[in-house]
This record gives structure tokens, C-alpha cells and sequence, in this order.
């Protein structure tokens, strides 16, 4: 009797000893999934931002513990933990993982290791941020993969990455250079309605700063107090100053966000800002109303439209152009630095842009100053001096067509004014072309220019404004210019000709007077006009054709009639 009660007992033991260990089991197993983690409030937003990533098919323990018999018992042993905590509601409510780089490179491992990886623009290489030292710290793939950003799970922290090369580095240099992350590419990009192929950057050897303001360089600094939100303990907030104690401590031992310590460095920053107080420039151009900087962002005009330049719309700097110092106390600038970024052909348009807005200014202000005479300094007459005085002022090559249009604007204005006190207006004091045309958004004012062609004048006036002329009848366009490298002027016969030559009574000497000096090479020898066309009194079309049959080179039929 005695034996069976034993028997008994031992069989109950056993029982409850077993099932313990099933619900045991089970209670693992169970605290082991997701869904368990996401039971608890706390948990919420790190369970959520997981069911959207590209980890959702990956259990949270799987990264949360490293691989291996260990951690795999580890993982039992904390997962039962975590049932005792959730029913005894002993949880805290700040949670706290960290994913070993073990875990990530379980299935990372080939594909990150050995190639490059695209983040936006960025080229990403894995292997020398793993496996070897940056900065002289041993980083874990978790340095740069938050936990949880922005409702992202294990995303890549831009933060982090943009402290890390930049903080004490002078922009461009060593860590902080451009190219590291940026490749040169030929890819064209728009922003904010201008087009610009980064191409030229390698082609011109531009300066990235040039159009894209450097990240604040020395800044994000670790205030001091912000080690007290996670430490109280006195010894350690005395190693203060350890800073490569406390990296690696932080850093490689543990996952702490850098941002937690660190103040956050800004790597795109506004495109313009306001010059600094103590800097050089502030000397001149400090004030608010700085007529150069208003003019290159398109203000302050009176009755004009806000007309910001397309470089100031991109972007480009004052330090972008002004980049010769010449005599060593003012940074100026010329058409060296638009031919430095844009190629030669802009010394043509810039020392256009600065006869075409001499020429307004000039009239404008002869305007001014006779109404002036006229009237007196009358207030009736303190816009069109306004906008007058900041194309002057402010110099109106930083925006060309914001300054014609003041100068417009201006003229109108003296108008208006000597009308309403019964003077004579003004005629319209420039040619202007009477159709749109993209043409005119770089070449502006070159109606009124006169240019020399093949040695001869070319009035742009005449063509452009009297007869209406569009500009591809005499040019090409860049895209083609550049595909076959023939220039922008079309041959002679599709453009001149096509028009002159149809002329009745017009003489060749009209146009081609200069050929009777000059001599002509050709396969038998020098050939002289001046023999021919004033010795001889030969027409031209003997050799060269009439009009409906015009050639460029002599007809050498017509030269063995003769000779």
C-alpha cells in the first residue's frame, strides 16, 4: 500500500514537473514571437514600424539575439524573462536592444561585403566601414542602421553618417570631400526651373561649393548636460573629457545614437544665407538692404515683379563668381568666372550683357537727370530713381534681365510722370525683339548689339527687330552645335544668302568689299581679286554664279575660259 501511494506520488510529480516544463516550452515559444512583443503597449510603435519593413518576415528575436547554442538558450531565458516581467508588470517603459552585427550578417553577409550599395546618390561601400577603422573607431552595422527612425525599422540614420565625416573636417577635405559619397556623373538635373549638367563639373573642374553650401563645418559639439538624461553616477559623468573612452564605450561596445550625445550637423543648409556678421564681406554687404544681394534675388523693385537670377534660384554663391582676389582686400570677378564654369563661349555673352546694360543705364539715367532739371527732385519721381539707383549700385550683370526690366520699368516711369505734368514723353530708348523667344534668357539685350561676322558688321537690331528675323534662321541651336561640333552660325547659303542675294540692285561690294584686298589660296596657286574684280572689272558671277545659283568657291570652268 505503501509502494502504490509512492508510485502515485511520483506519478503526480512527474506530471506536474512535465506539464510545467510543456507550458514552459510553450511560454517560450510564445514570448518568442512578434506578436507577443507587440502585446505590450510600450512595444507599439517598434512593432509597427517592423510590420512595414523590409524585415517583417524576420522574428525579432532572430536580430535582437545573435546566432549560436548560447544565444539560442539566452534567447529562451530572456523570452521566459519576458513573461515574468509582462505578468508581474515589472516592464520598464523606456525599451532598450541592441542587434549584434552577427545577427545582421546571418544573411547580409555575401551581398553587403561584396559590392557596392545605391542610398539616393550615394555609392555605399560596407567593407571598409566594418572591417576597418573609421575615424580610429570600430563602427557596427547598427552605427549607421537606427532601430527606429521616423517609422523605419533598422533604416539607414543619414544623421549619423553626415556627423561622422563632417564633424571637425573643412568642407571638401579629407572625410568631408564631396566625391567620397557624390560620383561625377553627366547626369542633368532641374531645380527650381534650371537645368544643369552636372557633366561640366568634371569637364570645368568646378568647385561643389561653388553652388552647394558646405554642412557647418566644427559644429556638433556634445553638450555637457546631456549626459545627465542617461547618467547620475558621478564617476562617470567625470570622464567627460574621454572621448575616446566614451566612444568606445558608446560606439563599439554598445548601441547609443550618436545624436543622443552629439548636436546634429546639417548637411544640405539653405541655399542663401545672411552674410555673417564678422565676416569680410559684412563690410560692404552686411546691411539688409544690400543692393547686390537684392538685385541677385530679384528685389526691391519698384512696380517690377520679384525676378530672382537662375543661379541665385540654384543656388550659386557670391563665392561661386567672386573667386579672383586680385589686389588681396576685395574678391572680384570678370568673364573668367563664368568661362570657368560654363566654357568659353560665356567671355561673349558676358561682355554683351555689360555693353547692353551700360547702354540702358545710360539712357535711363540721361532720362532721369533732364526730367530732374525739368521738375526738380520731386518725389513723383522716387521709383524709376530706385530702380535706376540699384541696377547702378548693384551692378546689373549679378542679374541681367531683372535689370533690364528695372530699367524698363524706370523709363515707363519718367514717362508716366513728365505726361501727367505735360512734357513730351520719351521714345522707346532700345530696340527690343517683338517675339519670345528662350533665346533671349541668356542673350539678353542682343537686339542692340552689333557683332562682327565673317569680318563684317552684323547689326542684331536690323534683323532681330526691323524684320523679325527668329534666331535659328541664322543659328543653331546648342543641343546641334555640340553633337557635331560645326558652331552655332548655319553655313552662309542657308542664312545670308537665302535673303541678301534675293535683293534686286544689290551690289557684292555691299557686303564682300574686304575680298578685293585679300588673296585666296587655291590648288594652282594665290588668287587676287584685286586683279581680277578691279584691274579687269570682272563681274562676280562669272565665277561665283547669280544669286539663284550662288557658290562659295570659284567656278573653275570659268577660269580655263579665260586662262
Amino acid at each position: 500500500m505503501k509502494f502504490y501511494r509512492m508510485t502515485i506520488a511520483g506519478y503526480a510529480v512527474g506530471m506536474v514537473v512535465g506539464l510545467g516544463m510543456v507550458m514552459t516550452y510553450g511560454a517560450m515559444e510564445v514570448s518568442s514571437t512578434p506578436s507577443f512583443c507587440g502585446s505590450c503597449h510600450v512595444m507599439e510603435p517598434y512593432y509597427d514600424s517592423w510590420e512595414i519593413s523590409s524585415h517583417a518576415e524576420i522574428a525579432c528575436v532572430d536580430c535582437h539575439i545573435p546566432p549560436g547554442m548560447t544565444a539560442e538558450l539566452r534567447k529562451k531565458f530572456e523570452a521566459l524573462s519576458m513573461v515574468a516581467r509582462y505578468f508581474t508588470a515589472t516592464y520598464g517603459t523606456n525599451p532598450w536592444a541592441e542587434v549584434a552585427d552577427e545577427s545582421c550578417l546571418e544573411c547580409h553577409d555575401r551581398r553587403l561585403l561584396s559590392d557596392t550599395e545605391a542610398f539616393g546618390d550615394v555609392r555605399f561601400d560596407h567593407q571598409p566601414h566594418l572591417s576597418e577603422l573609421r575615424r580610429g573607431k570600430r563602427l557596427q552595422c547598427t552605427s549607421c542602421h537606427s532601430q527606429i527612425v521616423q517609422g523605419s525599422h533598422i533604416s539607414v540614420t543619414a544623421t549619423t553618417c553626415i556627423l561622422c565625416h563632417f564633424k571637425d573636417q573643412e568642407a571638401g577635405k579629407g572625410t568631408a570631400e564631396c566625391t567620397l559619397c557624390h560620383e561625377k556623373t553627366d547626369r542633368v538635373v532641374e531645380t527650381q526651373g534650371v537645368q544643369f549638367d552636372h557633366g561640366q563639373v568634371g569637364r570645368f573642374g568646378m568647385d561643389c561649393n561653388a553652388c552647394h553650401i558646405p554642412p557647418q563645418a566644427g559644429a556638433g559639439g556634445v553638450p555637457r548636460e546631456r549626459c545627465v538624461t542617461c547618467h547620475n553616477d558621478p564617476a562617470r559623468l567625470a570622464e567627460y573629457e574621454e572621448g575616446e573612452l566614451l566612444h568606445l564605450t558608446h560606439v563599439t561596445e554598445h548601441k547609443v545614437e550618436c545624436t543622443n550625445c552629439h548636436l546634429e550637423i546639417q548637411h544640405v543648409t539653405p541655399q542663401h544665407r545672411e552674410v555673417e556678421p564678422n565676416s569680410e564681406c559684412a563690410a560692404c554687404h552686411g546691411g539688409r538692404h544690400s543692393p547686390q544681394r537684392d538685385l541677385y534675388a530679384g528685389l526691391a523693385g519698384q512696380g517690377v515683379p520679384p525676378m530672382p537670377d537662375a543661379m541665385y534660384r540654384v543656388g550659386v554663391r557670391c563665392e561661386g563668381c567672386h573667386v579672383d582676389h586680385g589686389d588681396g582686400e576685395t574678391a572680384k570677378s570678370d568673364e573668367v568666372a563664368c568661362m570657368t564654369c560654363h566654357g568659353p563661349e560665356y567671355r561673349t555673352l558676358f561682355r554683351g550683357w555689360i555693353v547692353a546694360a551700360g547702354q540702358r543705364v545710360a539712357t535711363v539715367r540721361q532720362e532721369l537727370d533732364a526730367t530732374e532739371r525739368s521738375l526738380g527732385r520731386s518725389e513723383l519721381l522716387a521709383q524709376p530713381r530706385e530702380n535706376l539707383e540699384l541696377v547702378e549700385r548693384g551692378k546689373a550683370i549679378h542679374n541681367v534681365p531683372y535689370s533690364f526690366a528695372l530699367l524698363g520699368a524706370a523709363h515707363r516711369q519718367i514717362n508716366e510722370v513728365r505726361q501727367g505734368r505735360g512734357l513730351t514723353a520719351y521714345r522707346a530708348p532700345w530696340p527690343e525683339a517683338p517675339y519670345e523667344t528662350p533665346c533671349l534668357e541668356c542673350h539678353v539685350g542682343i537686339e542692340t548689339l552689333t557683332v562682327p561676322i565673317s569680318g563684317r558688321a552684323f547689326p542684331h537690331s536690323r534683323h532681330v527687330v526691323t524684320e523679325a528675323l527668329e534666331c535659328d534662321g541664322c543659328h543653331r541651336s546648342h543641343e546641334e552645335a555640340e553633337t557635331d561640333g560645326g558652331g552655332l552660325l548655319r553655313p552662309s547659303a542657308a542664312n545670308c544668302s537665302s535673303c541678301h542675294h534675293k535683293a534686286a540692285g544689290v551690289s557684292c561690294q555691299s557686303c564682300h568689299a574686304e575680298t578685293q584686298t585679300r588673296s585666296f589660296p587655291t590648288e594652282i596657286g594665290e588668287f587676287s581679286h584685286q586683279s581680277h574684280v578691279a584691274d579687269m572689272e570682272l563681274e562676280c558671277s562669272l565665277c561665283h554664279g547669280t544669286a539663284s545659283q550662288l557658290r562659295s568657291s570659284a567656278d573653275r570652268q570659268a577660269c580655263s575660259e579665260c586662262h
